[in-house]
């Protein structure tokens, strides 16, 4: 993403962030669907096959200092990726009391529970699409790596948009409702959890970042010259 502030976005210009917005959701995405294989993880470890440089480059150091510095802290640790499959299955598979849920209906205002209200919505708006869960994806359709997957798939399918705006406000209103309306109690529940290891808090305060930087990027889209 370029500036946020940044105005007369062209046709080039908006391809290439597309895909580079692109790139960086389904990352996201991939990595609340499923634990971290160990050779991802040690790929991640000998600084390799990781957008860390593309987020520090939005201004995002901070958020990258922390999300690095608890990956370090798996180094020299014994069957690492084991530690940190523990933690995804505290944080995101089991209680909504001691972890961090990744679904909607979970942190959402209106009558907080699985397969809530979000979630009905989220099949709706699948549907609308022609867009469906993946079998093998056993989760409910308000599934955070849903929701990333759907936003990766929008900034590629409308990289190559001729009504920019257009796109802009389809993407702004799917960040704003799918996605912001929950992202920050998300983020504010690793609060309440013991991970042995920093590395999810700090991919959530990451996340929560980075989409609040795009929907900034979006309206500055929006600008006219």
């Amino acid at each position: 993403m370029p500036d946020a502030g940044n105005r007369g976005l062209g046709a080039r210009e908006w391809a290439e962030v597309s895909a580079q917005r692109s790139r960086l959701y389904g990352w996201f995405s991939t990595l609340y669907a499923r634990e971290i294989p160990k050779d991802t993880l040690a790929s991640y470890l000998a600084g390799t096959d990781s957008p860390f440089a593309a987020f520090s480059a939005l201004g995002l150091g901070a958020e990258v200092r922390r999300l690095q510095a608890g990956l370090d802290a798996l180094r020299g640790v014994a069957d690492a990726h084991l530690d940190l499959a523990a933690d995804f299955a505290l944080l995101f598979l089991l209680d909504a009391r001691t972890g961090a849920l990744p679904y909607a209906s979970v942190h959402g205002a209106e009558d907080a529970r699985l397969y809530g209200p979000p979630e009905a919505r989220m099949q709706e708006f699948l549907a609308g699409a022609s867009l469906a869960v993946q079998d093998e994806f056993r989760e409910p359709a308000d599934h955070l790596a849903v929701y990333l997957a759907v936003m990766a798939r929008l900034a590629e399918d409308q990289g190559q948009a001729a009504d920019i705006g257009a796109a802009a406000r389809d993407q702004i209103a799917f960040l704003q409702d799918a996605l912001l309306s929950w992202l920050p109690a998300f983020d504010a529940a690793h609060h309440q959890a013991s991970p042995r290891f920093d590395f999810y808090p700090a991919l959530a305060a990451l996340l929560v970042a980075v989409v609040r930087l795009d929907a900034q990027f979006l309206r500055g889209a929006l600008q006219p010259d």
